[in-house]
């Protein structure tokens, strides 16, 4: 169980690694163009707000990498079906990118809550983001996940 465990990380690492990279080059500029269009039509034209500055959370935005790699080295799942929930987490974590940016705006110091009040209220919400990638992770791959981490006693 170890050495599947330690095989485990290292392939995640081999896939991460690249994807961060091709993140910072590319990937985290064109995310924010699209975010910052779904958010505008959002916000904006479908909700009527008047916002012109969103202070979105960039640096937590890269939360996407880690999901895409667990779902990328998990074994036993059809190609259709990992593509499908693969699709869906990520819908799931923009989504939730837009809730935490929406979130953060209305916290945010120059809107009337205080930097102590803020702070407080910030650090569960970029936990939770954080930890969103790997939980989606453990819903959608669950039988794979149990798999990995359980030790499954053998029948006489």
């Amino acid at each position: 169980m170890r050495e599947k465990l330690g095989w485990f990380i290292v392939k995640f690492i081999l896939i991460s690694v690249p994807l961060f990279i091709l993140w910072h080059w590319k990937g985290e500029e064109r995310y924010l163009i699209l975010f910052n269009h779904l958010l505008t039509l959002l916000l904006i034209k479908v909700a009527g707000f008047d916002i012109r500055y969103f202070p979105a959370p960039v640096d937590i935005f890269n939360n996407l990498i880690p999901f895409v790699s667990l779902m990328i080295i998990t074994k036993q799942m059809k190609l259709q079906n990992r593509l499908f929930r693969i699709a869906l987490g990520l819908s799931i974590l923009i989504l939730w990118h837009m809730i935490l940016t929406e979130l953060v705006y209305l916290l945010h110091d120059e809107y009337g809550v205080s930097s102590r009040a803020y702070e407080k209220l910030s650090v569960p919400l970029y936990l939770f983001s954080e930890t969103l990638p790997f939980m989606l992770w453990i819903l959608f791959a669950r039988k794979q996940v149990a798999g990995l981490f359980l030790r499954l006693k053998k029948r006489s």
